[in-house]
């Protein structure tokens, strides 16, 4: 007879690595699959951050001890050890293609306050996944890499998770396969959820770059053939290096000519004055609408199964957690069904579905969409106040209305269009405004 777990996580990035470790540390038989043989590598974009580090998300506060590597979540009281190098982040910066910025902290001042000023910090991903795994594996969870997950059913009491290699049987399971999730796909969630677009990345690590100051993230925002476009320049955790990543909405936007132009013709060129395009990493992932009830057949969803797009590598380290903890609790309660992992869901909606537009974080990337570059320069150029210190998505929105806010009078007296593009973003339902996008797209529904 197959030896049964309690549960079964399908995916080795942090949600999974997180929920397989916090499993196993509360005692439960855990095994967890990953389709690649050599799990801690990273093969596709990530922009390998963890935050926020200075403000509320999903209802926790996180805190990193520089000194010996640890992670807390102090309000669930979930932690991990991460060993590698970190830099940290202490602002974010926006900038239009004809050089106006908008800021969000300036991490002059910031660095002056320390770790206390901080808004996220720079990891390596991969060591954060083999601590992550070490962790899982001392904790004695049953790792199995190059193992594909084909499907997962429900029989009595049990889930059967199927694999390319044999069939695995568990009480429950934590699917934490990515965005692009094939268990989500087999319990049919993506039908009651809204798509929105594709996008399509790449991304080069870079070093030599001549920015305006260091330990700050830069966006360059930018339209192309009417497809909302942006170039992203991220710390890594190694000094003097930057992910230096290119996203579109609409996968017929070439991101090489894009790339080309940013470095090599733009008004910002001088950044990169030296440094050459040397592609690493890509990643092609549909967004769609957050799911509401992450829980199917004994299935608890975790990290990018539930949001459209990156759920920030704490989200998808918490939720992962909170997930192994709701787990143990059904067991100990002999509940292993919906009502045993209410923790989990009661957290989610509590700390998501009711705290957050369900459409809020596309918001962050519709302003190429709606306004032409022109008129990104021209708005950014009213904008000069420093905003409050935030990298946050779910935040970053507010923030920049209230700035908009304050100079409405002069855009109504000098670009009564810009006025009018600015409602249809408060209005409008971003797939309204992504309309034209979705025809170029290839959803895998």
């Amino acid at each position: 007879m197959a030896k049964r777990y309690d549960v079964i996580v399908v995916g080795a990035g942090p949600a999974g690595c997180m929920a397989a470790k916090t499993a196993g540390e509360n005692g439960l038989s855990v095994a967890l699959l990953e389709m690649k043989t050599k799990i801690p590598v990273v093969r596709r974009t990530c922009t390998q951050m963890l935050l926020p580090m200075n403000e509320d998300y999903l209802g926790e506060r996180t805190s990193f001890n520089g000194k010996n590597g640890h992670v807390c979540f102090l309000r669930n009281g979930l932690s991990f050890n991460y060993t590698g190098p970190y830099q940290n982040i202490y602002a974010f910066e926006i900038y239009s293609l004809g050089g106006n910025n908008l800021k969000f902290g300036e991490a002059s001042v910031r660095r002056k306050m320390g770790d206390q000023g901080r808004i996220s910090i720079a990891t390596d991903k991969g060591l954060l996944i083999k601590d992550l795994l070490k962790q899982a594996t001392d904790n004695g969870v049953e790792v199995f890499p190059g193992t594909t997950v084909t499907d997962v059913k429900k029989e009595g009491d049990a889930v059967k998770v199927i694999s390319d290699k044999k069939t695995f049987q568990g009480t429950f399971v934590i699917a934490a396969d990515g965005a692009n999730s094939r268990i989500v796909q087999r319990l049919g969630l993506n039908k009651d959820r809204t798509y929105y677009s594709t996008m399509s990345v790449i991304e080069s690590y870079m070093k030599g770059l001549h920015l305006p100051a260091k330990g700050t993230v830069y966006y360059i925002c930018a339209e192309v053939n009417g497809a909302p476009t942006l170039c992203a320049l991220i710390p890594r955790a190694y000094e003097g290096e930057y992910n230096v990543v290119f996203i579109t909405l609409n996968p017929k936007v070439d991101l090489m000519k894009f790339a080309h132009f940013i470095m090599k013709e733009s008004k910002l060129a001088h950044w990169f004055k030296g440094v050459d395009l040397k592609v690493q990493l890509s990643a092609v992932g549909n967004m769609y609408t957050t799911i509401l009830d992450p829980f199917k057949d004994n299935v608890l969803l975790v990290g990018d199964t539930i949001w459209c797009q990156e759920s920030e590598n704490l989200g998808a380290l918490l939720s992962g957690g909170k997930a192994a903890i709701a787990v143990k609790i059904a067991l100990l309660e002999g509940k292993p069904n919906r009502e045993g992992v209410a923790t989990y869901l009661d957290w989610w909606k509590q700390a998501f579905v009711d705290r957050y537009p369900r459409d809020l974080i596309m918001k962050n990337y519709i302003l190429g969409a709606v306004m032409t570059n022109e008129d990104m320069d021209y708005l950014f150029s009213l904008l000069n106040e420093v905003m409050p210190a935030s990298i946050l998505p779910y935040t970053l929105p507010a923030h920049l209305g209230e700035a908009v806010g304050k100079v409405v009078p002069i855009i109504q007296k000098d670009r009564p269009d810009i006025l009018a593009k600015l409602g249809r973003m408060a209005q409008e339902p971003p797939e309204q405004i992504l309309a034209p996008h979705i025809d170029q797209s290839m959803a895998n529904r």
